[in-house]
């Protein structure tokens, strides 16, 4: 094999490992942008109980970020139906974990059911339980994204200099 094919495949295979690491750190990123949203969408939904009242599909329209709004499908009349279809219209980008999926799931499942001070007692309660998973996520990012990106690049390098 020439020396030159060598090189170019040796700059690939470090150009996609490090590639691969800068795509979990994104991942990581964006886990952290989705719950921060998520918790805004919370403290707003939260007031817009309290003072509006209102049927819940319409509470979450006004309340929800556009990152979110675009997410829901406000045509079923059926507020179960436009959660679910909320969770599943959650991109795997967002590199959310399956707890994080749960506990929207969870959130969801239960809003609407109870009157006005027992939904605003749930959103409370999730709203602690989500900042916590945004706090775990903060860390993680803190701790891991550097750590992805140099692996990848280190893992490419290794392989390139074992081609060559």
């Amino acid at each position: 094999m020439s020396l030159y094919l060598k090189i170019i495949g040796a700059v690939c295979i470090t150009l996609c490992a490090t590639g691969t690491g800068f795509y979990l750190s994104e991942k990581l990123r964006q886990r952290k942008i989705f719950l921060d949203s998520f918790c805004r969408f919370l403290t707003i939904l939260d007031t817009s109980i309290r003072y509006d009242g209102g049927e819940i599909i319409t509470l979450i329209k006004k309340s929800a970020p556009a990152e979110l709004k675009a997410l829901f499908d406000f045509n079923n009349s059926d507020f179960r139906s436009v959660w679910l279809t909320f969770i599943e219209n959650i991109p795997k980008s967002k590199g959310l974990k399956d707890e994080d999926y749960r506990l929207i799931y969870d959130f969801g499942d239960k809003l609407g059911a109870t009157d006005v001070e027992g939904q605003l007692n749930h959103i409370r309660l999730y709203s602690e339980l989500f900042k916590n998973s945004l706090d775990n996520s903060l860390s993680e990012y803190k701790s891991k994204s550097k750590l992805y990106k140099l692996l990848g690049f280190f893992t490419g390098a290794v392989l390139s200099i074992m081609i060559i």
